[in-house]
């Protein structure tokens, strides 16, 4: 009998028809499907806000401290192809004009984003240059921003701002001091932080934690009305806010602008660390309180500026791969000091050009163990006899190159100076001792070694 056309089911290719069980087991993987697919959608959808808002945030940044390069024929660099940033510490207190305004830290720092690392410089303020562009034959180089900011207008042209005059002959400057053309090599950027903008990043971050390394006392840290008082640093790891890291990097009257410079880089260490435990979410929630902090009061002058577009995307990109790669311990950190010194005119320090250009071979180059060449001395800093020489022995075992060992002062804990610039082999020789590794020069302690260590009682159930 010939079934009706209201009554036949459609049948699937095997054969079988349609009946209701199969489409009760056929709903749920549509179902199941269609419900992934808005759940990726959805996610997508939140990651670009999120891109959105974070690009956002970094443009208001930019736009708040960002100004234009006033230099003849400005470079064009960038963190991904690798760049120098001249990071430059003002002292500049506009309720005393008549003060002027100087330069009271250099550093020049090489960013590689592609090979993700970076190596900081530090350049005594008291280094001797000239300065042709104001008639100025001898003179410190940290008198090259106030001259530039005295004169922008004369020096560059119409409308030039104060600050971005300081910036630029600082940065002419200090290619010229360091011979930075015969590299191929420009100062690419600059940035400019003042001390209230220096205490207000570090508190924006929740603080820093500085591991000092011996006892400082200075009876005569100069205040803001022009005045001294005492400051002290008890040795250890210790918590600092912005005030009281900003004391830390500026203090030198017990030793020199050397123990400084090797201060303030280990504070930008600091400071960069804090960052990076902060995490990608936490680096992305922390935009607006760094966009208050380095952005000043409306109408003011920003307590930080740089040439740096920080919204361009490679540069954006490049300091978003430092920031989530760059292991801050792995900074390579060197400074001219007195291995490069030829001579000291008054106050004035004359750096040896042949030195210099060698120490700058090590600074713009990845940190590596067969570049750095580094020899290690080993002094013991306890009551056991030969142990400074055993553990010579071992280190040479394990292929360091060992310089003689000595009897050194009393120590609470095995240490690691990193002395000559050696970040890479310097950080194997922590791991491999279990210390602590700090940069620059041990106290108390003369040696010829790239690195010092000073060896400690073991730890507590070590």
């Amino acid at each position: 009998m010939p079934t009706s056309r209201a009554s036949r089911q459609p049948t699937p290719a095997g054969g079988e028809p349609y009946t209701a069980a199969t489409k009760v087991m056929r709903q749920p993987k549509r179902s199941r499907w269609v419900k992934l697919r808005l759940g990726l959608l959805a996610a997508l959808g939140v990651g670009l806000v999120g891109l959105g808002l974070l690009y956002w945030q970094v443009h208001r940044l930019a736009q708040a401290i960002t100004v234009a390069d006033v230099r003849p024929n400005p470079p064009f660099g960038s963190p991904l192809l690798g760049a120098n940033v001249l990071l430059i510490g003002t002292d500049e207190r506009p309720d005393h004009p008549e003060e002027g305004v100087r330069s009271d830290t250099l550093i020049l720092a090489r960013l590689d984003a592609a090979g993700r690392w970076v190596s900081l410089l530090a350049i005594p303020r008291d280094s001797q240059v000239a300065l042709p562009q104001v008639g100025l034959e001898t003179t410190k180089i940290n008198v090259a921003y106030g001259q530039g900011y005295a004169a922008a207008q004369a020096l560059y042209r119409p409308a030039v701002t104060p600050q971005q005059g300081g910036m630029a002959l600082a940065a002419q400057t200090v290619e010229t001091f360091l011979g930075l053309p015969k590299r191929s090599m420009r100062v690419d950027f600059v940035a400019t932080v003042n001390f209230a903008g220096f205490a207000g990043l570090i508190d924006a971050l929740g603080g820093v934690t500085v591991d000092v390394p011996t006892y400082i006392l200075d009876a005569a840290y100069p205040t803001e009305d022009f005045g001294v008082m005492r400051v002290e640093f008890q040795p250890g790891p210790q918590y600092m806010d912005g005030k009281t890291a900003l004391i830390y990097a500026r203090t030198r009257h017990q030793d020199s602008d050397f123990g400084r410079a090797e201060r303030q880089q280990q504070v930008v260490r600091a400071i960069l660390q804090a960052f990076r435990a902060k995490g990608a979410l936490g680096q992305a929630l922390l935009l607006p309180s760094l966009l208050r902090a380095v952005a000043g009061e409306a109408g003011g002058t920003p307590p930080v500026l740089t040439t740096l577009p920080l919204d361009r995307p490679d540069v954006l990109l490049g300091l978003l791969g430092l920031a989530s790669g760059l292991d801050p311990d792995a900074m390579g950190q060197f400074r001219l000091g007195a291995n490069q010194l030829s001579a000291e005119d008054g106050s004035n320090l004359i750096f040896d050009p042949v030195a210099v250009q060698t120490l700058l071979d090590q600074w713009q180059r990845a940190p590596s163990e067969a570049r750095e060449a580094a020899t290690v001395q080993v002094f013991n800093g306890t009551a056991v006899d030969g142990l400074a020489s055993q553990v010579s022995f071992d280190l040479e075992r394990q292929g360091f190159r060992m310089l003689p060992p000595g009897n050194g002062p009393s120590a609470e804990r095995t240490r690691v100076y990193d002395v000559g610039g050696a970040s890479a082999t310097s950080r194997r020789l922590a791991r491999t001792l279990s210390a602590e590794l700090l940069s620059g020069p041990p106290p108390d302690v003369t040696s010829a070694a790239t690195i010092v260590v000073i060896i400690g009682p073991p730890p507590p159930g070590g």
